[in-house]
Protein backbone atom coordinates (compact mmCIF):
# COMPACT_ATOMS: atom_id res chain seq x y z
CA UNK A 1 0.00 0.00 0.00
CA UNK A 2 2.84 2.39 0.94
CA UNK A 3 4.79 1.39 -2.15
CA UNK A 4 1.75 2.20 -4.39
CA UNK A 5 1.38 5.64 -2.76
CA UNK A 6 5.05 6.45 -3.38
CA UNK A 7 4.69 5.39 -6.99
CA UNK A 8 1.60 7.63 -7.40
CA UNK A 9 3.39 10.66 -5.94
CA UNK A 10 6.33 10.08 -8.26
CA UNK A 11 4.06 9.87 -11.31
CA UNK A 12 2.32 13.09 -10.34
CA UNK A 13 5.64 14.88 -9.97
CA UNK A 14 6.79 13.56 -13.33
CA UNK A 15 3.61 14.82 -15.02
CA UNK A 16 4.13 18.18 -13.33
CA UNK A 17 7.67 18.42 -14.62
CA UNK A 18 6.58 17.53 -18.13
CA UNK A 19 3.83 20.18 -17.97
CA UNK A 20 6.30 22.75 -16.74
CA UNK A 21 8.62 22.07 -19.61
CA UNK A 22 5.89 21.84 -22.29
CA UNK A 23 4.64 24.73 -24.45
CA UNK A 24 1.31 26.48 -23.91
CA UNK A 25 -0.58 26.34 -27.19
CA UNK A 26 -4.27 27.20 -26.88
CA UNK A 27 -6.54 27.13 -29.88
CA UNK A 28 -7.08 30.40 -31.80
CA UNK A 29 -10.26 32.38 -30.99
CA UNK A 30 -13.42 31.04 -32.57
CA UNK A 31 -13.84 34.40 -34.35
CA UNK A 32 -10.28 34.48 -35.76
CA UNK A 33 -10.15 35.90 -39.30
CA UNK A 34 -13.89 36.52 -39.27
CA UNK A 35 -14.56 39.75 -41.22
CA UNK A 36 -17.46 42.08 -40.45
CA UNK A 37 -18.32 44.07 -43.63
CA UNK A 38 -17.36 47.73 -43.40
CA UNK A 39 -20.18 50.23 -43.06
CA UNK A 40 -21.06 52.12 -46.26
CA UNK A 41 -19.11 55.33 -46.65
CA UNK A 42 -21.34 58.32 -45.75
CA UNK A 43 -21.91 60.72 -48.64
CA UNK A 44 -22.83 64.12 -47.19
CA UNK A 45 -24.29 66.77 -49.48
CA UNK A 46 -22.13 69.89 -49.53
CA UNK A 47 -22.50 73.17 -51.39
CA UNK A 48 -19.42 74.67 -53.01
CA UNK A 49 -19.26 78.30 -54.16
CA UNK A 50 -17.96 79.08 -57.63
CA UNK A 51 -17.55 82.81 -58.31
CA UNK A 52 -18.23 83.72 -61.94
CA UNK A 53 -17.25 86.99 -63.63
CA UNK A 54 -18.70 88.08 -66.98
CA UNK A 55 -17.59 91.32 -68.61
CA UNK A 56 -20.55 92.85 -70.46
CA UNK A 57 -18.41 95.29 -72.48
CA UNK A 58 -18.27 93.09 -75.57
CA UNK A 59 -22.06 92.68 -75.68
CA UNK A 60 -22.73 96.38 -75.17
CA UNK A 61 -20.16 97.08 -77.90
CA UNK A 62 -22.16 94.92 -80.32
CA UNK A 63 -25.29 96.87 -79.43
CA UNK A 64 -23.36 100.11 -79.92
CA UNK A 65 -22.30 99.02 -83.42
CA UNK A 66 -25.94 98.34 -84.32
CA UNK A 67 -27.10 101.82 -83.30
CA UNK A 68 -26.69 104.89 -85.54
CA UNK A 69 -24.07 107.44 -84.63
CA UNK A 70 -25.74 110.42 -86.39
CA UNK A 71 -29.37 111.54 -86.32
CA UNK A 72 -31.28 114.29 -88.11
CA UNK A 73 -34.92 115.22 -88.09
CA UNK A 74 -37.42 118.05 -88.39
CA UNK A 75 -40.92 119.14 -87.51
CA UNK A 76 -42.72 121.95 -89.38
CA UNK A 77 -46.26 122.52 -88.07
CA UNK A 78 -48.30 125.43 -89.44
CA UNK A 79 -48.11 127.25 -86.14
CA UNK A 80 -45.88 126.88 -83.15
CA UNK A 81 -42.29 125.71 -83.18
CA UNK A 82 -40.83 124.76 -86.54
CA UNK A 83 -37.36 123.23 -86.40
CA UNK A 84 -34.76 120.90 -87.72
CA UNK A 85 -32.05 119.25 -85.67
CA UNK A 86 -28.85 117.21 -85.96
CA UNK A 87 -27.24 115.00 -83.36
CA UNK A 88 -24.04 113.02 -83.01
CA UNK A 89 -23.32 110.48 -80.28
CA UNK A 90 -20.21 108.96 -78.74
CA UNK A 91 -19.77 105.25 -77.89
CA UNK A 92 -21.79 103.86 -75.02
CA UNK A 93 -20.33 104.10 -71.55
CA UNK A 94 -21.04 101.20 -69.23
CA UNK A 95 -20.98 100.79 -65.47
CA UNK A 96 -23.06 98.92 -62.96
CA UNK A 97 -23.90 98.41 -59.33
CA UNK A 98 -25.91 95.67 -57.71
CA UNK A 99 -28.49 94.34 -60.16
CA UNK A 100 -28.50 97.46 -62.32
CA UNK A 101 -26.46 98.39 -65.39
CA UNK A 102 -26.08 102.10 -66.08
CA UNK A 103 -25.49 103.18 -69.67
CA UNK A 104 -24.36 106.64 -70.70
CA UNK A 105 -24.27 108.42 -74.07
CA UNK A 106 -22.44 111.69 -74.65
CA UNK A 107 -24.27 113.58 -77.40
CA UNK A 108 -23.67 116.79 -79.36
CA UNK A 109 -26.66 118.48 -80.99
CA UNK A 110 -27.86 121.57 -82.77
CA UNK A 111 -31.25 123.16 -83.62
CA UNK A 112 -32.40 125.67 -86.19
CA UNK A 113 -35.94 126.93 -86.69
CA UNK A 114 -38.56 129.59 -86.10
CA UNK A 115 -41.63 130.22 -84.02
CA UNK A 116 -44.94 131.08 -85.71
CA UNK A 117 -47.58 132.53 -83.36
CA UNK A 118 -50.50 132.26 -85.87
CA UNK A 119 -50.96 130.39 -89.12
CA UNK A 120 -53.72 130.41 -91.77
CA UNK A 121 -53.75 127.98 -94.69
CA UNK A 122 -50.16 127.00 -94.07
CA UNK A 123 -49.05 130.61 -94.02
CA UNK A 124 -47.63 132.28 -90.94
CA UNK A 125 -49.70 135.51 -90.54
CA UNK A 126 -47.37 136.91 -87.91
CA UNK A 127 -43.69 137.55 -88.39
CA UNK A 128 -41.93 134.27 -87.42
CA UNK A 129 -39.27 134.50 -84.73
CA UNK A 130 -36.12 132.69 -85.87
CA UNK A 131 -33.74 130.86 -83.53
CA UNK A 132 -30.70 128.60 -83.70
CA UNK A 133 -28.59 126.71 -81.20
CA UNK A 134 -25.42 124.84 -82.13
CA UNK A 135 -26.14 125.43 -85.82
CA UNK A 136 -24.05 126.76 -88.67
CA UNK A 137 -20.81 128.13 -87.30
CA UNK A 138 -21.94 127.60 -83.74
CA UNK A 139 -20.40 124.84 -81.66
CA UNK A 140 -22.65 121.85 -81.12
CA UNK A 141 -24.21 121.80 -77.68
CA UNK A 142 -23.53 118.86 -75.39
CA UNK A 143 -25.71 116.67 -73.22
CA UNK A 144 -25.62 113.40 -71.33
CA UNK A 145 -28.18 110.69 -72.02
CA UNK A 146 -28.72 108.00 -69.38
CA UNK A 147 -30.28 104.58 -69.73
CA UNK A 148 -30.73 101.87 -67.15
CA UNK A 149 -30.91 98.06 -67.42
CA UNK A 150 -32.28 95.84 -64.71
CA UNK A 151 -30.80 92.37 -65.18
CA UNK A 152 -31.41 88.87 -63.88
CA UNK A 153 -30.27 85.33 -64.64
CA UNK A 154 -32.69 82.75 -65.96
CA UNK A 155 -32.75 79.01 -65.21
CA UNK A 156 -31.40 78.20 -68.68
CA UNK A 157 -28.17 80.15 -68.06
CA UNK A 158 -29.18 83.30 -69.93
CA UNK A 159 -29.15 86.96 -68.89
CA UNK A 160 -32.43 88.85 -69.09
CA UNK A 161 -32.39 92.65 -69.13
CA UNK A 162 -34.98 95.41 -69.23
CA UNK A 163 -33.45 98.65 -70.54
CA UNK A 164 -35.14 102.04 -70.47
CA UNK A 165 -34.35 105.77 -70.89
CA UNK A 166 -34.03 107.59 -67.58
CA UNK A 167 -32.61 111.10 -68.10
CA UNK A 168 -31.12 113.72 -70.40
CA UNK A 169 -28.86 116.28 -68.74
CA UNK A 170 -27.69 119.31 -70.82
CA UNK A 171 -24.06 120.24 -70.34
CA UNK A 172 -24.33 123.61 -72.10
CA UNK A 173 -28.08 123.89 -72.79
CA UNK A 174 -29.76 125.91 -75.52
CA UNK A 175 -31.36 129.04 -74.09
CA UNK A 176 -34.44 129.06 -76.34
CA UNK A 177 -37.39 129.45 -73.99
CA UNK A 178 -39.81 131.82 -75.70
CA UNK A 179 -43.51 131.05 -75.67
CA UNK A 180 -42.87 128.77 -72.68
CA UNK A 181 -41.12 126.26 -74.94
CA UNK A 182 -38.05 124.45 -73.57
CA UNK A 183 -35.92 123.27 -76.47
CA UNK A 184 -34.50 120.48 -74.32
CA UNK A 185 -37.98 119.01 -73.92
CA UNK A 186 -38.20 119.02 -77.71
CA UNK A 187 -34.89 117.18 -77.91
CA UNK A 188 -36.07 114.51 -75.46
CA UNK A 189 -39.28 114.11 -77.47
CA UNK A 190 -37.28 113.48 -80.62
CA UNK A 191 -34.78 111.14 -78.94
CA UNK A 192 -37.17 108.94 -77.01
CA UNK A 193 -38.34 106.81 -79.96
CA UNK A 194 -34.73 106.28 -81.06
CA UNK A 195 -33.60 105.46 -77.54
CA UNK A 196 -36.49 103.02 -77.25
CA UNK A 197 -35.13 101.19 -80.30
CA UNK A 198 -31.66 101.30 -78.80
CA UNK A 199 -32.91 99.79 -75.53
CA UNK A 200 -34.39 96.86 -77.46
CA UNK A 201 -31.09 96.36 -79.29
CA UNK A 202 -29.24 96.28 -75.96
CA UNK A 203 -31.69 93.77 -74.48
CA UNK A 204 -31.42 91.59 -77.57
CA UNK A 205 -27.61 91.55 -77.45
CA UNK A 206 -27.52 90.80 -73.72
CA UNK A 207 -30.08 88.00 -74.21
CA UNK A 208 -27.62 86.34 -76.59
CA UNK A 209 -25.21 85.92 -73.68
CA UNK A 210 -25.04 82.22 -72.80
CA UNK A 211 -23.36 81.54 -69.46
CA UNK A 212 -22.92 77.83 -70.13
CA UNK A 213 -19.41 78.27 -71.58
CA UNK A 214 -18.40 79.80 -68.23
CA UNK A 215 -20.05 77.12 -66.08
CA UNK A 216 -19.78 73.91 -68.12
CA UNK A 217 -15.99 73.56 -67.68
CA UNK A 218 -16.45 73.84 -63.90
CA UNK A 219 -19.23 71.23 -63.95
CA UNK A 220 -17.05 68.87 -65.97
CA UNK A 221 -13.96 69.48 -63.85
CA UNK A 222 -15.89 68.61 -60.69
CA UNK A 223 -16.61 65.20 -62.20
CA UNK A 224 -12.93 64.39 -62.64
CA UNK A 225 -10.99 62.37 -60.09
CA UNK A 226 -8.59 64.27 -57.85
CA UNK A 227 -5.82 61.98 -56.71
CA UNK A 228 -4.82 62.40 -53.06
CA UNK A 229 -1.47 60.67 -52.48
CA UNK A 230 -1.51 57.97 -49.80
CA UNK A 231 -5.28 58.35 -49.44
CA UNK A 232 -7.21 57.67 -52.64
CA UNK A 233 -9.27 59.48 -55.27
CA UNK A 234 -11.58 62.36 -54.43
CA UNK A 235 -14.60 62.93 -56.64
CA UNK A 236 -17.06 65.73 -55.91
CA UNK A 237 -20.01 64.11 -57.68
CA UNK A 238 -22.02 67.31 -58.37
CA UNK A 239 -25.79 66.93 -58.21
CA UNK A 240 -27.28 70.38 -58.87
CA UNK A 241 -26.44 74.02 -59.58
CA UNK A 242 -27.88 77.20 -58.15
CA UNK A 243 -27.18 80.86 -58.78
CA UNK A 244 -26.85 83.77 -56.37
CA UNK A 245 -28.03 87.35 -56.73
CA UNK A 246 -26.23 89.37 -59.40
CA UNK A 247 -23.75 92.02 -58.37
CA UNK A 248 -22.47 94.46 -60.97
CA UNK A 249 -19.09 96.10 -60.41
CA UNK A 250 -18.18 98.44 -63.23
CA UNK A 251 -18.70 96.52 -66.46
CA UNK A 252 -18.28 93.12 -64.78
CA UNK A 253 -21.22 90.96 -63.85
CA UNK A 254 -20.44 88.97 -60.68
CA UNK A 255 -22.40 86.08 -59.25
CA UNK A 256 -21.83 82.81 -57.47
CA UNK A 257 -22.76 79.39 -58.68
CA UNK A 258 -23.58 77.00 -55.85
CA UNK A 259 -22.64 73.42 -56.73
CA UNK A 260 -24.39 70.91 -54.49
CA UNK A 261 -22.28 67.78 -54.46
CA UNK A 262 -21.67 64.61 -52.46
CA UNK A 263 -17.86 64.47 -52.35
CA UNK A 264 -16.37 61.07 -51.56
CA UNK A 265 -12.97 59.41 -51.49
CA UNK A 266 -12.27 55.85 -52.51
CA UNK A 267 -9.08 53.89 -52.88
CA UNK A 268 -9.32 53.29 -56.66
CA UNK A 269 -10.26 55.54 -59.62
CA UNK A 270 -13.99 56.10 -59.97
CA UNK A 271 -14.39 55.32 -63.70
CA UNK A 272 -17.80 56.94 -63.55
CA UNK A 273 -19.51 58.63 -66.54
CA UNK A 274 -20.15 62.37 -66.41
CA UNK A 275 -23.63 63.81 -66.07
CA UNK A 276 -25.02 66.65 -68.23
CA UNK A 277 -25.36 70.21 -67.00
CA UNK A 278 -28.72 70.61 -65.17
CA UNK A 279 -30.98 73.66 -65.10
CA UNK A 280 -30.38 76.17 -62.33
CA UNK A 281 -32.06 75.65 -58.97
CA UNK A 282 -32.81 78.16 -56.17
CA UNK A 283 -29.56 79.41 -54.71
CA UNK A 284 -27.84 77.63 -51.83
CA UNK A 285 -24.93 79.36 -50.20
CA UNK A 286 -21.70 77.44 -49.88
CA UNK A 287 -21.32 75.60 -46.58
CA UNK A 288 -17.95 73.89 -47.02
CA UNK A 289 -17.58 70.16 -47.45
CA UNK A 290 -17.75 67.06 -45.31
CA UNK A 291 -15.95 64.04 -46.73
CA UNK A 292 -15.24 60.63 -45.25
CA UNK A 293 -12.31 58.42 -46.12
CA UNK A 294 -10.80 55.19 -44.80
CA UNK A 295 -7.17 55.17 -43.70
CA UNK A 296 -5.40 51.80 -43.76
CA UNK A 297 -3.35 50.51 -40.86
CA UNK A 298 -1.74 47.29 -42.09
CA UNK A 299 -1.63 44.50 -39.51
CA UNK A 300 1.97 43.64 -40.43
CA UNK A 301 3.22 47.18 -39.81
CA UNK A 302 1.23 47.55 -36.60
CA UNK A 303 2.45 44.18 -35.37
CA UNK A 304 6.07 45.22 -35.88
CA UNK A 305 5.41 48.57 -34.17
CA UNK A 306 3.90 46.89 -31.12
CA UNK A 307 6.54 44.20 -30.92
CA UNK A 308 9.36 46.76 -30.96
CA UNK A 309 7.78 48.42 -27.93
CA UNK A 310 7.08 45.21 -26.03
CA UNK A 311 10.05 42.94 -26.79
CA UNK A 312 12.20 44.41 -24.03
CA UNK A 313 9.44 44.33 -21.42
CA UNK A 314 9.13 41.63 -18.75
CA UNK A 315 5.77 40.61 -17.37
CA UNK A 316 6.25 39.15 -13.89
CA UNK A 317 4.28 37.88 -10.95
CA UNK A 318 6.48 36.91 -8.03
CA UNK A 319 9.24 34.56 -9.18
CA UNK A 320 7.45 33.86 -12.48
CA UNK A 321 7.98 36.02 -15.53
CA UNK A 322 7.72 35.99 -19.31
CA UNK A 323 9.04 38.05 -22.22
CA UNK A 324 7.26 38.61 -25.53
CA UNK A 325 9.05 36.85 -28.40
CA UNK A 326 6.56 37.36 -31.26
CA UNK A 327 3.39 39.30 -31.98
CA UNK A 328 0.77 39.10 -34.71
CA UNK A 329 -2.48 41.04 -35.17
CA UNK A 330 -5.51 39.63 -36.95
CA UNK A 331 -9.23 40.36 -37.36
CA UNK A 332 -11.60 38.57 -35.02
CA UNK A 333 -15.09 39.73 -35.87
CA UNK A 334 -15.76 43.01 -34.09
CA UNK A 335 -12.55 42.76 -32.04
CA UNK A 336 -8.87 42.85 -32.87
CA UNK A 337 -7.04 39.62 -32.13
CA UNK A 338 -3.47 39.53 -30.81
CA UNK A 339 -1.38 36.37 -30.95
CA UNK A 340 1.65 36.63 -28.67
CA UNK A 341 4.61 34.30 -28.48
CA UNK A 342 6.38 34.29 -25.12
CA UNK A 343 9.21 32.62 -23.21
CA UNK A 344 10.39 32.58 -19.62
CA UNK A 345 9.01 30.58 -16.72
CA UNK A 346 6.58 29.36 -19.33
CA UNK A 347 6.75 29.46 -23.10
CA UNK A 348 4.29 29.19 -25.92
CA UNK A 349 1.55 31.46 -27.32
CA UNK A 350 -1.60 33.07 -26.03
CA UNK A 351 -4.42 35.03 -27.64
CA UNK A 352 -5.92 38.35 -26.57
CA UNK A 353 -8.95 40.26 -27.88
CA UNK A 354 -9.42 44.03 -27.67
CA UNK A 355 -11.46 46.91 -29.06
CA UNK A 356 -9.79 49.86 -30.87
CA UNK A 357 -10.49 53.31 -29.37
CA UNK A 358 -9.36 56.70 -30.72
CA UNK A 359 -7.83 59.70 -29.01
CA UNK A 360 -8.09 62.44 -31.64
CA UNK A 361 -6.26 64.95 -29.46
CA UNK A 362 -3.16 62.73 -29.37
CA UNK A 363 -3.65 61.01 -32.75
CA UNK A 364 -3.41 57.58 -31.19
CA UNK A 365 -5.39 54.38 -31.50
CA UNK A 366 -5.36 52.25 -28.36
CA UNK A 367 -6.74 48.81 -27.61
CA UNK A 368 -9.16 48.85 -24.71
CA UNK A 369 -10.91 46.09 -22.78
CA UNK A 370 -8.06 43.73 -23.63
CA UNK A 371 -8.95 40.23 -22.41
CA UNK A 372 -7.59 36.74 -22.84
CA UNK A 373 -9.59 34.73 -25.34
CA UNK A 374 -11.70 32.02 -23.69
CA UNK A 375 -9.57 29.17 -25.07
CA UNK A 376 -6.37 30.83 -23.79
CA UNK A 377 -7.97 31.50 -20.42
CA UNK A 378 -8.97 27.84 -20.01
CA UNK A 379 -5.44 26.66 -20.82
CA UNK A 380 -3.76 29.21 -18.50
CA UNK A 381 -6.01 28.27 -15.60
CA UNK A 382 -4.57 24.77 -15.80
CA UNK A 383 -0.97 25.50 -16.79
CA UNK A 384 -0.03 29.06 -15.71
CA UNK A 385 -2.75 30.64 -13.65
CA UNK A 386 -0.41 33.40 -12.48
CA UNK A 387 -0.46 34.84 -16.05
CA UNK A 388 -4.14 35.68 -15.57
CA UNK A 389 -3.30 38.20 -12.87
CA UNK A 390 -4.92 41.61 -13.48
CA UNK A 391 -1.57 43.39 -13.11
CA UNK A 392 -0.16 41.55 -16.14
CA UNK A 393 -3.35 42.10 -18.18
CA UNK A 394 -3.33 45.84 -17.46
CA UNK A 395 0.35 46.12 -18.36
CA UNK A 396 -0.29 44.32 -21.64
CA UNK A 397 -3.20 46.66 -22.37
CA UNK A 398 -1.16 49.77 -21.55
CA UNK A 399 1.43 48.78 -24.17
CA UNK A 400 -1.09 48.41 -26.98
CA UNK A 401 -1.12 51.96 -28.30
CA UNK A 402 -0.60 52.86 -31.97
CA UNK A 403 0.76 56.30 -32.83
CA UNK A 404 -1.12 57.57 -35.89
CA UNK A 405 0.44 61.05 -36.00
CA UNK A 406 2.51 60.41 -39.12
CA UNK A 407 -0.43 58.93 -41.01
CA UNK A 408 -2.86 61.68 -39.91
CA UNK A 409 -0.40 64.49 -40.70
CA UNK A 410 0.48 62.97 -44.07
CA UNK A 411 -3.22 62.63 -44.92
CA UNK A 412 -3.93 66.25 -43.92
CA UNK A 413 -1.01 67.48 -46.03
CA UNK A 414 -2.07 65.42 -49.05
CA UNK A 415 -5.70 66.59 -48.86
CA UNK A 416 -4.69 70.25 -48.48
CA UNK A 417 -2.38 70.05 -51.49
CA UNK A 418 -5.05 68.30 -53.56
CA UNK A 419 -7.62 71.01 -52.73
CA UNK A 420 -5.37 73.66 -54.29
CA UNK A 421 -4.56 72.91 -57.89
CA UNK A 422 -5.15 73.88 -61.48
CA UNK A 423 -7.75 71.68 -63.15
CA UNK A 424 -7.39 72.99 -66.72
CA UNK A 425 -9.52 75.37 -68.81
CA UNK A 426 -8.53 78.23 -66.51
CA UNK A 427 -10.16 76.56 -63.50
CA UNK A 428 -8.39 76.64 -60.16
CA UNK A 429 -9.51 75.18 -56.87
CA UNK A 430 -8.68 76.92 -53.62
CA UNK A 431 -9.43 75.02 -50.47
CA UNK A 432 -8.40 74.38 -46.91
CA UNK A 433 -8.85 71.37 -44.67
CA UNK A 434 -10.25 72.56 -41.33
CA UNK A 435 -10.26 69.30 -39.41
CA UNK A 436 -9.69 65.55 -39.64
CA UNK A 437 -11.35 63.40 -36.99
CA UNK A 438 -11.14 59.64 -36.55
CA UNK A 439 -14.72 58.50 -36.04
CA UNK A 440 -14.98 54.75 -36.68
CA UNK A 441 -13.06 51.60 -37.59
CA UNK A 442 -13.55 48.21 -39.16
CA UNK A 443 -11.31 45.14 -39.10
CA UNK A 444 -10.68 43.90 -42.60
CA UNK A 445 -8.54 41.07 -43.93
CA UNK A 446 -5.12 42.77 -44.03
CA UNK A 447 -5.66 46.04 -42.18
CA UNK A 448 -7.64 48.12 -39.74
CA UNK A 449 -9.70 50.58 -41.75
CA UNK A 450 -9.89 53.79 -39.78
CA UNK A 451 -12.72 56.05 -40.92
CA UNK A 452 -11.83 59.73 -40.90
CA UNK A 453 -14.27 62.62 -41.18
CA UNK A 454 -12.78 65.66 -42.89
CA UNK A 455 -14.28 69.15 -42.85
CA UNK A 456 -13.05 71.95 -45.05
CA UNK A 457 -13.79 74.78 -47.43
CA UNK A 458 -13.26 74.86 -51.16
CA UNK A 459 -13.93 77.42 -53.84
CA UNK A 460 -13.32 77.60 -57.54
CA UNK A 461 -11.83 80.46 -59.54
CA UNK A 462 -12.56 80.67 -63.26
CA UNK A 463 -10.00 82.76 -65.10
Amino acid sequence: MIIQKIKFIGLTALVGMISACGSIKPEAPATANHIVPAKPMPAIASTINVPIKVDLKSYIKLADQSFDKDFTGSDRPCSGLRYQYKLKREPIQLTGKGKTVFLGLDIAYGFSGEYCAACVFDNCVTPPIPFSCGWGDETLRKAKVKLQSDIELTSNYRIKSNTSFTDLTPIDPCRVTFANININDVLVKQLKPELGKFAKIIDAEIAKQDLKPYILPVWKAFQDDIQIPYTGYLRFQPQSLSVSEINMAGSVLNFNIGITATPSIQSSPWNKPSTPLPNLSPYKKGSGFEVYTDLRLDYDSLSKQLFEMMKTESFAMGKDKINITALRLFPAGEKLGIEMGFAGTKKGVFFLLGSPKFDNAKNVLALKNVEYDLSTKNVLIKAAKWMLDETIRKKLESQMVFDMSDLVNLTKKSINESLNQTMGNGIKTQGKLKSLELVDWSLQKDAIWVRAKTLGDIGVIVE
